[in-house]
């Protein structure tokens, strides 16, 4: 211990020359003296000699521990001291390796949760990729009638906006998780934000005669970002109407209070399975009764959207008066 620490030899070499300059003075005063003060600087050098080494023993066994741990063991345990340096040493330490075990267990989590949705952006990407390839491969066909010509192009138009939202899509949900999305803080009337929603959807739901009920306060207004919250209400109007059939009914109603401001949105088409609505808002998440185009990334963007603006979303099954799926977003007036 003594040897391979500099420093802690220097300190008993300065207890050792202290206890010769006070022992021999003492000896030309009294025997006794001398050999009685001799005694008491040997056992006070002895007391701190094994004290010293305990300590030493348990920085040595700490920083086992670490090395340990720096070589990948996993349950690598730290001794328990009451109170001391070493204590307090021992006890950061460990706070300190919990801290990075958590944050190598997110950075796995996270590793995991990356390498599945590359593989789904690849699915997702490569259907419509699949379909294109062969309509193109069907252009080339010298008997091509004119309206079969028109109906494959109109496919391939699909399939290119099918992918143009994916992507766009994906940005915006990777810009709010890389937090570099500002949403500004100004007031709005809600039903402009309601009619811009809704007015992206007007040809759509004219084509599949499926009517459009809004009931908004005119006086109702809100404070956040209005294309950022249109975005998400338009994701989850473009939900209803993929999964409402034809001559069905969207209905938007808004509750306004001093507390908050609610957005419920309700269709009469087929609902959700039971099993499918504590992962309504997960990405990729397609449900039981999903339609085939469905990506299932919108719903978990208007939660993104939502949830940054200290605002809730919860989606249930409507009961009356018909069935149908019912969507509920509330905007708190004051920022929790």
């Amino acid at each position: 211990m003594i040897r391979n620490n500099s420093e802690l030899r220097k300190e008993y070499l300065v207890s050792i020359v202290l206890a010769i300059a006070i022992a021999v003075p003492s000896f030309f005063m009294d025997l006794k003296c001398g050999l009685l003060v001799t005694g008491m600087a040997l056992l006070l050098i002895l007391v701190r000699y094994i004290a010293d080494r305990k300590r030493y023993n348990r920085i040595r066994n700490l920083s086992d521990s670490i090395d340990q741990i720096l070589h990948g063991a996993e349950n690598v345990s730290f001794e328990e001291y009451k109170e001391g340096e070493v204590a307090i040493l021992t006890s950061e330490v460990h706070k300190m390796v919990i801290r990075l075990r958590e944050q190598a267990s997110q950075l796995l989590a996270d590793k995991r949760f990356l390498s599945d949705s590359i593989a789904d952006i690849a699915h997702q990407l490569r259907t419509p990729l699949t379909s294109m390839n062969i309509v193109v491969d069907m252009f080339s066909e010298e008997e091509l009638s004119d309206e079969k010509r028109f109906n494959l192009l109109s496919e391939m138009m699909t399939g290119l906006n099918r992918i143009e939202w994916l992507i766009n899509t994906l940005l915006k949900m990777s810009k709010i998780d890389a937090d570099t999305v500002f949403f500004e803080e100004k007031e709005y009337r809600l039903a402009d934000m309601i009619k811009r929603a809704t007015d992206t959807l007007a040809v759509p739901l004219d084509i599949h005669n499926i009517a459009l009920k809004v009931q908004v306060p005119e006086d109702a207004t809100l404070r956040g970002d209005m294309m950022w919250t249109c975005e998400a209400i338009g994701n989850i109007l473009k939900n209803c109407m993929e999964h409402t059939p034809e001559d069905g009914q969207i209905e938007i109603a808004v509750k306004d209070t001093p507390i908050f401001a609610e957005i419920t949105i309700t269709d009469t088409g087929t609902g959700f399975d039971p099993d499918d609505l504590p992962h309504v808002f997960e990405r990729f998440y397609r449900g039981k009764v999903a339609v085939t185009s469905s990506i299932g990334i919108g719903l978990s963007l208007s939660k993104m959207i939502v949830e940054r603006q200290s605002g809730t979303i919860r989606a249930m099954n409507r009961e009356e008066p018909e069935h149908g799926a019912k969507f509920v977003v509330r905007f708190y007036k004051s920022k929790r």
